[in-house]
């Protein structure tokens, strides 16, 4: 008779805090996924881990939902990876040792991946001698960490003392600290480029950030942007800048706009006048900095252009979400069909208070007198948009002013 040996599902645990999921903690966990030939792997944010004390404002419900987002099988490239919440749901603390035996069985090889800091500590952990016979110890090492000499005497010892399984595959690491990424994200740094988050930090992850306010990221971010404003605004300028942002802010919370439609939102009013107090000259250099040619028509209207500037530097320097660049594209013309955050910045920008003529005044009181709190109300919005563009209108004829197509086509679709 001939027996056939059963294979054993090679299972791997990969545990960490998260806080927050980065793209370096995704590139080990793949690393670690192909380097073993794993069949299966548990991303497995910690609950309440013995050893460190949890920094940060995000909720272990957070951190799950943001490792889940991180590890969405779009992420993984086909890969057989989850994200368990296994030591989330336990009660008490949460320990290596009862998390493999957990999920130790007759058909299941563990794998367990660790860190330099970790792995030279594991000793250290409750019950090591568990962690040892239950598991693989795979080590995501980065080169600079402590001297050669250090790691393979651990090493050695783990193997006399435990009879420890240590596999140390090659592996070349994004660095990224958790820590130090909390801290930029709390200065702001993303806004100005020095956290390129194509590499650091998933797109999708921040968004879950902005939803939930986590790490003081919005405040840090728009800190930032009043900061930098103050060495290229005029005093009178950038009073009026961060009016339009309290504007914003109240107009958004009457209306019920989510959190990151608002954190939009004041970005754009910080930034949307940022090359309002340039030269016809300076415009035009603007232009030529990002490689775009201006529209001859523009420059008829000169107090239109630097909608198209700022926009521009908006997108390109400060790397401002889409639904900003293009409300700053039209804040001062309008145009036809306007989303909701373009129609509140435009009139963000006519109402604020520190706006002296009688018709912003008279237009402030009526959307606030006319404003339902919670309700997006775009008829409303639109009524407003139609007052706004017909007193600008009338307001350049009376003159006898230059009139923008774009000012003209806004003012007839809302009229309508």
């Amino acid at each position: 008779m001939i027996f056939s040996e059963k294979k054993m599902k090679k299972l791997g645990i990969y545990g960490g805090s998260f806080s927050p999921p980065h793209n370096g903690h995704k590139k080990s966990a793949l690393s670690f996924y192909d380097s073993c030939a794993l069949d299966e792997l548990r991303v497995m944010p910690a609950g309440v881990p013995p050893h460190k004390v949890l920094e940060g404002d995000a909720t272990p419900e957070d951190r799950l939902n943001m490792t889940r987002i991180l590890f969405s099988p779009d992420n993984c490239g086909g890969r057989n990876v989850s994200v368990d919440d296994y030591e989330l749901k336990k009660e008490g603390r949460s320990y290596t040792w009862e998390t493999l035996a957990h999920f130790d069985a007759e058909d299941v090889q563990l794998f367990l991946l660790v860190g330099t800091d970790m792995f030279l500590t594991l000793d250290s952990w409750m019950r090591p001698e568990e962690i040892f016979s239950r598991a693989v110890i795979v080590v995501n090492r980065r080169e600079e960490d402590y001297e050669e000499s250090l790691f393979d005497e651990k090493k050695a010892y783990y193997e006399n003392a435990f009879g420890a399984r240590i596999m140390i595959p090659a592996y070349k690491p994004l660095v990224v600290s958790s820590s130090e990424l909390r801290a930029q994200l709390r200065r702001g740094d993303v806004v100005n480029g020095y956290l390129p988050m194509s590499r650091t930090l998933d797109r999708a992850v921040l968004d879950y950030i902005v939803s939930r306010d986590l790490y003081g990221y919005i405040e840090g971010v728009l800190s930032f942007l009043r900061e930098d404003l103050k060495t290229k605004l005029s005093e009178a300028r950038l009073a009026h800048v961060l009016s339009v942002e309290r504007e914003t802010v109240s107009m958004a919370r009457l209306l019920g706009l989510p959190l990151r439609e608002t954190f939009i939102l004041r970005k754009a009013a910080l930034l949307h006048d940022v090359t309002h107090e340039r030269s016809p000259e300076e415009q035009r250099a603007c232009f030529a900095q990002f490689g775009v040619k201006p529209d001859e028509e523009d420059f008829r209207s000169p107090a239109v252009v630097h909608q198209f500037t700022g926009a521009l530097v908006a997108e390109r320097v400060y790397h401002l979400e889409k639904e900003g660049v293009d409300a700053i594209c039209c804040h001062t013309t309008g145009k036809p069909g306007m989303t909701v955050i373009e129609k509140v910045l435009c009139l963000a920008d006519y109402i604020e208070k520190t706006r002296p003529y009688p018709e912003c005044k008279a237009l402030r009181r009526y959307f606030y007198e006319k404003a339902q709190a919670g309700r997006v109300c775009e008829a409303l919005l639109d009524d407003c948009m139609e007052k706004y563009l017909n007193t600008t209108v009338a307001h350049l004829r009376g003159k006898g002013s230059y009139i923008h197509p774009q000012t003209l086509a806004a003012s007839e679709y809302y009229t309508k």
